[in-house]
């Protein structure tokens, strides 16, 4: 057994299939199947139900998986205590990625709190049309750490802050109940993140899990047209709940049955962090983080 293994069983788990695992850890579809069918043969038992898109852990499976989360985190906790960050490396300067509905957030609530507990601290927010392009945008070492919502790849490290209830945002005119019951999504109009995005795996994921197929009307990764595009009657979007009643004049805002509910966190490599990044989850954490279980 090799923490590889361990990883691939995770990532399949919070993604919901092989597909979205290999392409969430960047690594061939093919390999990762070989290394999770090794790891059955080893532990002798199925660790997933394989039936068409869907991969649904079996009970052995969702148990070893919860094992191999507090594996990997002892692992992570052992990295941080013999490689340290470089306190001496310190910059005063900290650039935290995020998506541009999460950007506000960290602008206009995060960002202003932090700096005001640590002024020595030059803290600014750089947003990103997509969770994938924020991440990959810190894997280049353009940004310390980013904001997005859960789940991640596999491999990087997770400080959850905190829920967001995700509603259906709509025309005024839409005649709705609220809550909305997810199978009124069928054949609703939907403007939707672009094809192949991680966002968009998500949503696709939501609408399979609930057996309803939602009409395309638009594909995007631009925040800022969703808004206009609901005022302007085209269709519907699914969005943050405090971000959406900032238009609540202008549009329908209404929770889903069952809700959907998301966990932002704070995300970082497997590299150390430095020691103004240390200091955000430092002060995170000490704003009553909420540890959060994925499995």
């Amino acid at each position: 057994m090799t923490l590889q293994q361990l990883r691939y069983l995770l990532a399949v788990v919070e993604h919901g299939g092989m597909t979205a695992a290999a392409n969430a850890l960047f690594v061939d579809q093919s390999a990762l199947s070989r290394a999770l069918q090794s790891l059955e043969r080893e532990l002798r038992t199925e660790l997933f139900v394989r039936g068409g898109r869907a991969v649904v852990p079996t009970a052995e499976g969702a148990r070893i998986a919860h094992l191999a989360k507090r594996i990997l985190s002892g692992v992570r906790a052992i990295e941080d205590t013999f490689h340290p960050a470089d306190e001496s490396g310190t910059t005063g300067r900290l650039v935290v990625g995020a998506t541009q509905s999460l950007a506000i957030e960290l602008i206009s609530n995060i960002l202003p709190a932090f700096r005001a507990r640590h002024p020595e601290i030059a803290a600014d927010a750089s947003p990103y049309e997509s969770p994938d392009l924020a991440i990959e945008a810190m894997r280049k070492g353009e940004v310390d750490i980013v904001l997005v919502d859960l789940p991640v790849p596999a491999d990087l490290r997770v400080q959850p802050l905190h829920h967001h209830e995700i509603v259906l945002v709509s025309p005024t005119g839409l005649r709705l109940p609220d809550p909305v019951p997810w199978q009124a999504l069928h054949g609703a109009d939907m403007i939707l993140p672009s094809p192949g995005s991680v966002r968009r795996r998500q949503f696709e994921q939501w609408f399979a899990r609930h057996e309803v197929r939602p009409r395309v009307v638009m594909e995007t990764d631009e925040r800022g047209a969703w808004v206009a595009c609901v005022v302007a009657g085209h269709g519907s979007v699914l969005w943050y709940r405090e971000l959406a009643h900032r238009f609540a004049s202008s549009v329908a805002v209404r929770s889903l049955s069952p809700p959907l509910v998301r966990t932002v966190a704070l995300v970082w490599t497997r590299r150390p962090l430095s020691a103004e990044a240390r200091l955000l989850c430092a002060y995170a954490q000490a704003r009553g983080v909420e540890e959060t279980e994925y499995i």
